[in-house]
């Protein structure tokens, strides 16, 4: 039976939960890389059929189809967290597992792991992965978002008072903003402001499904490389096993999100630096309510100084108001630019955020008491969701 094993594990910005139901979906799409496949043993393996999702009892998919050493082989997949999992679970006694032909496993085991050797052939998921595993919990969140009036956690959330429920959300906020700002630090650790600005902002620009990928292009090609007025589809064409563009609107296109970085840098190189010296002279403002601080702080002439000085109006509003609080407000703060950037950050303007973000906002009554909706509150959304409403046992 498949059932929803959840593990928490560390991410860029820090540990987070997720559900055993994520790395099956994986291999139900394919969303990892499938060139030159080996079993932990060494054998070549293809994917031929990935099997149907099983939801009774037995193995997680059934009547899949492999090729494993040229040899095509027809039976169950398990998909685990760990190997040793195959006999935590008693699948070593159960007959209905004797049909399993391939053990999926998101880690490596042990050298001393008993599972390690296990006859059946295993694949280890992790390497393969073309996102940080981060980005496939999240998007798990995104879709329980959609599915918020099926959850056994929403009905005891909306039990608590909306002061209640303001503060936990507001909690979780904080959380995810202290687990930004140290991975901003350790990105500073290990590179200057001009380059983790170069990194940050291509990240950006590749939405979660491109992520990975633009930072192997801000890896190869320096600010100076796109100011140079190098062709644009020449670095999409050096990285094009590695873009995800199923499902990509046209506008999001890694093509385009390129060719606008491109625009930035031609008409401002040292884009970071003038970044620095906007930022720099901000003072902190002491307002609780967001109506308050972005009237206090001028956040909309600090947002159209930047908009339009700096990236030449090519990043549209809600795309800059991600860039600003996925990197720009963490890296200023562990960078020690001006005073604390927490307030900008929780009571910034919201980014991408899907609809589903403003039918929870709405449904939790947060909308019906005129709580504004900002990157704050939307962070601490999806961090609730992402932990299953674990927050609400603490």
């Amino acid at each position: 039976m498949s059932i929803d094993t959840v593990q928490e594990v560390q991410g860029l910005y820090g540990p987070f939960s997720i559900s055993e139901k994520v790395i099956q979906k994986i291999w139900l799409q394919g969303d990892y890389y499938q060139q030159d496949l080996r079993t932990a043993s060494g054998k070549r393996l293809k994917v031929l059929d990935p099997g149907f999702w099983n939801m009774n009892e037995g193995p997680d998919f059934k009547e899949a189809r492999l090729e494993i050493d040229g040899a095509e082989v027809c039976g169950d997949v398990e998909i685990h967290f760990r190997a040793s999992d195959w006999f935590n679970h008693g699948h070593d006694t159960n007959p209905n597992f004797n049909k399993v032909v391939l053990h999926v496993v998101l880690y490596a085991p042990a050298k001393d792991d008993v599972a390690s050797g296990l006859p059946i052939e295993s694949l280890v998921l992790l390497p393969l992965l073309e996102r940080d595993l981060e980005d496939y919990a999240m998007e798990a969140a995104l879709i329980d978002l959609e599915q918020v009036n099926e959850l056994e956690w929403f009905e005891r959330f909306m039990k608590k008072s909306l002061p209640q429920r303001r503060s936990l959300i507001e909690e979780l906020a904080e959380e995810r903003w202290m687990q930004k700002v140290a991975f901003a630090a350790r990105r500073l650790e290990e590179a200057d402001w001009m380059l983790c600005c170069h990194q940050s902002l291509l990240e950006v620009l590749g939405y979660a499904r491109n992520r990975s990928a633009m930072h192997k292009v801000a890896a190869r090609y320096s600010i100076a490389d796109f100011a140079s007025g190098i062709d644009t589809d020449q670095i999409f064409e050096a990285f094009r096993n590695d873009w995800k563009l199923s499902g990509c609107r046209p506008a999001n296109h890694p093509k385009l999100r390129l060719e606008q970085y491109a625009q930035i840098c031609r008409a401002r190189q040292a884009w970071p630096d003038m970044l620095l010296q906007t930022m720099a002279p901000v003072e902190s403002v002491d307002a609780a309510e967001p109506g308050a601080f972005r009237k206090a702080a001028q956040a909309k002439e600090l947002h159209r100084r930047i908009s339009e000085e700096i990236f030449q109006g090519v990043i549209g509003e809600k795309r800059l108001n991600t860039l600003f609080c996925d990197a720009v407000f963490p890296l200023a703060q562990a960078a020690n630019v001006g005073e604390s950037w927490a307030s900008h950050w929780q009571h910034w303007y919201p980014g991408d955020f899907p609809e589903s973000f403003a039918r929870f906002y709405r449904q939790a009554g947060f909308s019906a008491a005129r709580i504004p909706m900002t990157n704050g509150m939307m962070q601490g959304i999806l961090l609730l969701f992402a932990g299953k409403g674990e927050a609400l046992d603490s």
